[in-house]
């Protein structure tokens, strides 16, 4: 297995870490690392979460992840690479 880092940006709501964590442990994936803090939007929030699986496992995860509504975009950090994969969530028209 091997250590994925996200950065997943989220709407700034009552509840969306809840959902975030719970997505997780229903799928007994473990969560490494969280860190959550805000962003120069108020509205927005940044998440930085670090986990441990494999490759699929991961697809999965970000597949769920961006199934959940308060999700807005979802970017798999690699260290020490030029460009980042990014995930656009949300259809051109909500944009």
């Amino acid at each position: 297995m091997a250590i994925h880092k996200l950065e997943v940006l989220v709407e700034n709501e009552p509840g969306v870490l809840a959902r975030v964590a719970g997505l997780f442990a229903r799928r007994l994936y473990n969560i490494d690392s969280l860190t959550v803090g805000p962003t120069e939007n108020s509205k927005i929030s940044k998440m930085i979460i670090e986990v441990n699986v494999e490759g699929h496992s991961l697809e999965q995860v970000i597949a769920q992840l961006d199934k959940l509504i308060n999700v807005i975009r979802i970017e798999e950090i690699l260290e020490g690479a030029i460009s980042n994969s990014k995930h656009d969530t949300q259809p051109d028209y909500q944009n």
